[in-house]
């Protein structure tokens, strides 16, 4: 059992570490990340930090992507949030910490984005990759459309910081800040 807590113990040292920590507590966002706020609006979802063993506590959200590497992660959520039946299309933009999300419902579902779908959703999001949790989903016709718009960007950039500015106004425009 002595070993166990000292190999966590370790563990947790050498997460601190490398994450640049001096004050003794992990820092799991990016110096230049905006705290969540817990505003909620009808095309917001704010997912809890899912629960984790010690060893995943030391794992970040990706941050510093390529934009090749945020596409591909990107492509992946939305394949897996397509598996919902419920949902026709779905576009998705990674960047950093966060996703944003815009959806396409099949014809035939009536509901729309309510808790249970947006839980579905985040549920996709973080089968993909578990420490994504600002996860902001929409299914404004204007916004998907803008999302979709803005993936291609991302697409077409060299690197993800000269995107930096409009991605904020887009992810304001969905969370409604």
């Amino acid at each position: 059992m002595k070993k166990w807590i000292l190999a966590l113990l370790c563990m947790i040292a050498a997460g601190m570490t490398l994450s640049g920590c001096s004050s003794g507590t992990a820092n799991t966002m990016n110096p230049t990340t905006v705290p969540m706020t817990a505003q909620p609006t009808a095309t917001m979802t704010q997912s809890p930090q899912p629960t984790a063993s010690p060893t995943a506590l030391m794992t970040e959200a990706p941050v510093n992507m390529t934009p090749a590497e945020a596409g591909q992660m990107a492509e992946r959520i939305s394949e897996a949030v397509e598996r919902i039946s419920e949902i026709d299309d779905a576009e998705v933009v990674v960047y950093d910490d966060r996703v944003l999300v815009a959806v396409e419902f099949d014809d035939q579902y009536s509901a729309g984005l309510d808790d249970r779908m947006k839980q579905m959703i985040t549920e996709k999001v973080q089968e993909v990759e578990q420490t994504l949790t600002r996860i902001e989903i929409t299914d404004d016709d204007t916004l998907y459309g803008q999302v979709k718009n803005f993936a291609e960007r991302v697409g077409q950039a060299t690197g993800l910081d000269e995107l930096a500015d409009d991605f904020g106004d887009l992810w304001n425009r969905i969370t409604g800040m």
